[in-house]
């Protein structure tokens, strides 16, 4: 309705009186435009990281709308807000309207697209294999869509009283392309090497959807509110894969991939999980200087879950000899989650400059799966023979699985103010994680673990002048045991944001952050750092300049092993990167008629990720963007944009992916 009635609406000039429409005094903004653009290269990446495509846009459209005190029976004031829409890569949407002491309702909408696509056909520099002539590479592509809904309406019963009621609706779907290594239920053990070497490419579209009812109640009684929140949530996926070419061979670019390829594939897994919610929370002053949080969520998922597979291929049988082979296999699940989680949290204020805050925070998932398995392998034992023989082997099962895991969180920290211009805050952090996992009755010890972790910190901040801040925190924690091979056993890290500003025109920032991990196990190390500097300076109202320079460097190694199969592979992986970002810009309104924006990136990440003996394929690569804009203002019709963007995207080893691009963006935006 708010939509339709723009159109009595009558422009006006900036900073006029607002338009009367429908009893409300109405104003707003409308931006519309159309992007023109050149792209060369490959154009699958350019959406990856930028998707700003050709075609006219809605950039924005801005109204909002109040009305005489008392002169409006059904609202006081409303506001409609939306942007992207017409193919930009996040579209949002948002609806307003409330009616004082009465009621507030709220809707939102977001839809955002994802794009990934990398080369896959191209020829990387691996002599080191012999044999070889293409690259591996991960084979994984997406382009997805998601949208996400909701409603909320509050209503005012008395000024203590009010009810709240909600509705949220999440989608995700589109085409995904990924690879998946094929095994089945009571595999008998060489076919674990097939299985390993082999990972085929497969076309996996998804669809799945999430819904949350949910009405509460919020009281407040002298120092004390209490909420409690009761609803129902669904959840619902399907999930259908497919070999992309028949016959298919492996993504594998060893020879002897060449011999074992699949003619067909096809699988489903469907799931649905629901449940039940409940949370009640509520804050309180039992005493002056004593306050009192807690709260407690439930909720009790279950559902079914189904999956149905069947391929047909090449394949060594037990001797070793490439045969012809087919394998079906189903599983049915049912499963049930209920969760727990109770939190408590109290602060006392000792002195008007110390504060103490004791917070703790129990969780308890659980999870109980019975599958019936079945599966059914045929395959040829004598395929050289003139009388070729078939093995058809099946196989079926009942599984139990719990999983339970518990999670108390205990953080104790003090707050101190011993001068204005400072603030302390030491503490402890406190977990123990009990994981155990029981399969058929029986616990799995190499799953199944307890780990208690110490996490001392100290946040800060002190401003002895307004020209000079800084603020931050460090921590450092220790495991008693790791559940993974990269789950650090010790880290220390922190972050130092310090901000300097000499005279009102000129501001420097600098944002600091460090973190090391450890794990001597699995010879697992994990050092991160990375610093951003920022310049801005105002020469006036109406000109401003910012310059900026980020480095980021990473490295990562440890051990792998891959245990299925004969001759299981035993390596060492290692991830180096170092990123660095220069950016800068500048703003010029000469008049009220007339402005100017520049900005630019220029990003260069060089290193590489490489498994021992093998050449990296993913490697540096350039990424530099600038973006141009002039306006115009035009009085009573509203203001001219045109924005000008040029970026290219270079990879030094993979250069298939190198794209250029430029963007020309019309807009006029009209206010009223």
């Amino acid at each position: 309705m708010l939509i339709l009635g723009i159109g009595n609406l009558r422009a006006q000039d900036n900073g006029g009186a607002p338009l009367t429409w429908a009893g409300f005094a109405t104003q707003g903004s409308a931006t519309v435009g159309y992007r023109f653009d050149d792209l060369k290269g490959y154009l699958p990446m350019f959406q990856e990281l930028s998707d700003l495509n050709h075609g006219f846009r809605l950039m924005d459209f801005n109204m909002f709308g109040e009305a005489a005190k008392g002169a409006n029976p059904f609202a006081d004031d409303y506001s409609l807000s939306v942007a992207g829409l017409g193919g930009e890569p996040f579209e949002v949407g948002q609806l307003t309207v409330k009616k004082d002491h009465l009621y507030d309702f709220r809707a939102n909408w977001r839809q955002s697209y994802f794009y990934s696509n990398p080369n896959d056909n191209v020829v990387l520099p691996i002599a080191p294999l012999v044999g070889v002539t293409t690259g591996l590479t991960d084979n994984h592509a997406w382009g997805t869509v998601r949208k996400l809904g909701s409603a909320d309406l509050t209503l005012h019963a008395t000024n203590n009283l009010r009810f709240n009621f909600d509705f949220y609706h999440t989608t995700d779907s589109g085409p995904t392309f990924t690879t998946q290594a094929l095994d089945f239920f009571d595999s008998p053990s060489y076919w674990g090497t097939f299985a390993r070497a082999n990972p085929f490419y497969l076309y996996a579209p998804v669809e799945d959807d999430a819904n949350r009812f949910s009405g509460g109640i919020d009281y407040t009684l002298r120092s004390w509110t209490f909420h409690y929140n009761i609803g129902y949530q669904t959840f619902t996926e399907n999930v259908n894969f497919s070999n992309v070419s028949s016959p298919e061979l492996s993504i594998d670019p060893v020879a002897s991939s060449t011999k074992e390829p699949i003619t067909n594939l096809s699988q489903s897994e469907y799931r649905k999980l629901t449940t039940p919610i409940s949370e009640l929370a509520f804050t309180g002053k039992p005493l002056p200087k004593f306050e009192w949080r807690g709260g407690y969520t439930f909720y009790r998922y279950q559902g079914p879950a189904t999956f149905n597979q069947s391929y047909n291929g090449t394949a060594p049988n037990s001797t070793g000899a490439l045969a012809p082979y087919t394998v079906s296999q189903s599983a049915r699940d049912a499963v049930t989650e209920p969760d727990n989680i109770l939190f408590q949290t109290f602060s006392y204020q000792v002195k008007d400059w110390w504060q103490i805050i004791a917070d703790y925070r129990y969780s308890r998932f659980t999870m109980n799966s019975v599958g019936n398995f079945n599966s059914l392998q045929s395959i040829v034992t004598n395929p050289t023979s003139a009388t070729p023989t078939t093995l058809t082997t099946p196989a079926s099962g009942t599984t139990n699985y719990v999983w339970r895991d518990g999670l108390s969180d205990f953080d104790f920290s003090m707050l101190f103010t011993p001068i204005p211009s400072l603030t302390l805050r030491p503490g402890i952090r406190l977990m123990k994680a009990d994981v155990e996992a029981v399969e058929n009755g029986v616990t799995q010890p190499g799953i199944t673990l307890a780990t208690k972790t110490a996490w001392p910190e100290l946040s800060f901040s002190y401003r002895p002048a307004k020209i000079f801040s800084v603020r931050g925190d460090v921590h450092a924690f220790d495991n008693g045991s790791s559940y993974t091979a990269i789950t650090p056993h010790t880290e220390i890290s922190g972050h130092v944001i310090t901000r300097f500003q000499p005279i009102k025109k000129v501001t420097l920032q600098d944002d600091l952050n460090l973190t090391n991990d450890k794990l001597i196990d699995s010879s697992f190390q994990d050092n991160t750092h990375s610093n951003a500097v920022t310049l801005s300076y105002a020469f006036d109202d109406r000109y401003s300049v910012f310059a900026g320079f980020t480095y980021d460097s990473m490295f990562a190694a440890g051990n792998i092993m891959y245990a299925r199969g004969t001759a299981p592979l035993n390596d060492f992986l290692r991830d180096q990167e170092a990123d660095r970002v220069m950016q800068a810009g500048i703003e010029a309104r000469p008049n009220k008629y007339f402005g100017v924006q520049l900005t630019g990136n220029f990003d260069r990440s060089t290193g590489d990720g490489q498994i021992s003996g093998e050449p990296p394929a993913y490697g540096p690569l350039t990424w530099p963007l600038v973006t141009g804009t002039v306006y115009v203002n035009f009085p009573k019709a509203g203001r001219l944009s045109v924005d000008l963007q040029r970026t290219y995207y270079i990879e030094q080893i993979i250069t298939a992916n190198n794209f250029q691009a430029n963007l020309l963006t019309l807009r006029w935006t009209r206010d009223f």
